[in-house]
């Protein structure tokens, strides 16, 4: 089987959950030998796409796409740009007519897969994945990708989603691809090196999350200045025009000192710096789920996240405990943090009990169950979907 792949949405050091999750997801295919995969990544950006997945099975191409809005012009740009124009239909639509002009055509390949949900599918047969689909609901509504959405999931030979929560959401909006839409969920993207020692440092919080609005950081500053005997540090990807707000507000006196935006990190400086985090906050307003939630499991380190819709779901079926708060309020935020910390031992084991769901998930796993879904996709969808016998074990009734 001839797979395409097409990455060229995806930026390194740019895209934060869905940028993990495709490299896990490109190794964890290339380990089974009985395919073939090419993955089309964008033009200057090989080298990266190379040291994240470096096994000899992938064959690479480079493409060149304009309007782009993680260059550093894109970056400006947008930073400037009010979020009603950026986000319309109209400048949506003639946006992705550009990029497509540059979009090589899928010759030799049985099925394309698409990482991401955002950006038109070009080629048939093809299956995309749907992460979440915050752009369709009313609080977060972008009419440009929520039209993006709907005519990939209506084109798709096949749609894939992560986690139990868009998955029902997917089905709720999109009855008429319930027979073609499967869950398979993901591994930890970052889980904790194997006898790995938490070293807490009192009072040190960290959000990994890029600056996206809906990770909600400015609750989170807001909620700092209440608790004047902690720091923060907060890595990924600087996202404008969010990230120059936060800056601003994190130089300010009651802020100055102890809070942190060191961008994309790599894994061995995250990995640094959760071995010595004393708790993870969370206080995104939607999630597909969140990967710093899980990584912080698997780490044993106590969680405090926002009452959004997904993140409950996600404490629910890892049968998690973590202190809740509500996702807007800093006051709230503030005290969930000052729970956390005063019972610390408590939080910490329900974070490692919680991690015992997910620890057996790899992503070669992950891999053969996508490929069985491109394999039934390429040979014409003979029968019924095939269904990922982790997501019935995760969510029987989600994957029945």
């Amino acid at each position: 089987m001839r797979i395409t792949v097409d990455a060229t949405p995806i930026r390194p050091g740019h895209a934060a959950g869905v940028e993990a999750f495709t490299y896990g997801l490109l190794a964890g295919m290339a380990a089974d030998t009985s395919c073939e995969l090419r993955v089309n990544v964008l033009r200057g950006t090989l080298p990266q796409w190379r040291h994240q997945v470096p096994t000899p099975r992938l064959g690479w191409a480079e493409v060149a796409q304009p309007l782009r809005s993680d260059t550093a012009p894109g970056q400006l740009l947008r930073r400037w740009t009010p979020t009603r124009v950026r986000d319309s239909l109209a400048v949506r639509r003639a946006v992705n007519a550009v990029r497509q002009r540059s979009v090589p055509r899928q010759r030799g390949a049985d099925v394309t897969l698409y990482p991401f949900h955002s950006n038109p599918i070009a080629a048939d047969p093809s299956v995309v994945v749907v992460h979440d689909l915050r752009h369709l609901r009313a609080a977060f509504h972008a009419p440009g990708f929520a039209a993006v959405v709907r005519a990939n999931v209506a084109r798709a030979s096949a749609v894939v989603v992560t986690w139990p929560h868009p998955y029902r959401e997917t089905l709720r909006l999109f009855p008429e691809a319930a027979e073609r839409t499967a869950l398979i969920p993901t591994p930890t993207f970052q889980p904790a090196p194997e006898r790995a020692a938490t070293r807490p440092e009192p009072g040190l919080l960290v959000y990994p999350s890029s600056t996206a609005s809906h990770k909600n950081h400015a609750t989170l500053l807001e909620a700092m200045a209440l608790l004047p005997q902690c720091r923060l540090v907060c890595p990924g990807p600087l996202v404008e025009p969010e990230a120059s707000r936060l800056l601003a507000r994190a130089a300010q006196p009651d802020l100055c000192g102890r809070v942190s935006f060191p961008g994309f990190v790599t894994r061995d400086e995250l990995d640094a710096l959760y071995a010595r985090t004393d708790a993870v906050v969370i206080p995104s307003l939607w999630e597909a789920a969140s990967g710093a939630m899980l990584e912080a499991f698997s780490w044993g380190l106590p969680v405090a996240c926002a009452d959004a819709e997904p993140l409950l779901a996600q404490l629910e079926f890892t049968g998690a405990e973590a202190a809740v708060f509500r996702a807007t309020e800093p006051a709230s935020l503030a005290e969930a943090v000052q729970r956390v910390l005063a019972d610390r031992p408590r939080y910490a084991a329900a974070a490692r009990r919680a991690n015992g769901r997910l620890a057996a998930r790899t992503w070669a796993a992950t891999g053969s169950d996508y490929l069985d879904v491109l394999r039934w996709v390429a040979e014409g969808r003979p029968g019924p979907m095939p269904r990922s016998a982790f997501a019935a074990e995760l969510s029987g009734e989600e994957a029945s």
